[in-house]
């Protein structure tokens, strides 16, 4: 009796994805330097280019009872917001070596949201994100914006997790 032998073709593993562009969410907290330095050696390693995305949030003004004089505006506020997040931009950005392709975006609104946006919009293969300290409400309710990027993004995410000093 002879018996037939069938020949199938053995899967190869799959080569790993490269990544061309690297999405870096950043707010000047220690969770994003932590994913500053994982964004750029995944950048160096890949010869991607990277992107550092920061977004101002809208200012909320807090009403208080009766007539009182405020001695600012919301637009006094709202330059305020930029003004730290450029400089905060251009740390993180000062930090990149000279070989990697940097650039960086200043966004408005909600931080989750224009990033994930962006990540949709710019062809990116990977959004870094760090976490940041919250206070106990934001723990309680789960609002951080690594979470909602991951929910968020069709885009890979990576988390990085800050040490603790």
């Amino acid at each position: 009796m002879l018996a037939e032998v069938i020949r199938r073709p053995v899967p190869q593993a799959a080569e790993p994805r490269s990544v061309h562009r690297v999405l870096l969410a950043f707010d000047g907290s220690p969770g994003a330097w932590a994913a500053l330095e994982q964004a750029i050696a995944i950048a160096e390693s890949q010869r991607a280019l990277l992107t550092i995305a920061a977004v101002v949030p809208e200012p909320t003004v807090w009403v208080g009872f009766g007539p009182i004089g405020m001695p600012f505006t919301r637009e006094m506020l709202q330059r305020d917001l930029e003004r730290d997040m450029q400089q905060k931009l251009a740390a993180a950005r000062d930090e990149v070596p000279a070989t990697i392709s940097v650039t960086t975006r200043l966004l408005h609104g909600r931080a989750a949201r224009r990033i994930a946006e962006l990540a949709g919009s710019g062809d990116y293969d990977l959004v870094v994100a760090g976490p940041r300290r919250s206070g106990l409400v934001r723990r309680l309710l789960g609002h951080s914006v690594t979470h909602s990027l991951l929910t968020r993004c069709r885009t890979s995410v990576l988390a990085v997790k800050a040490t603790q000093p």
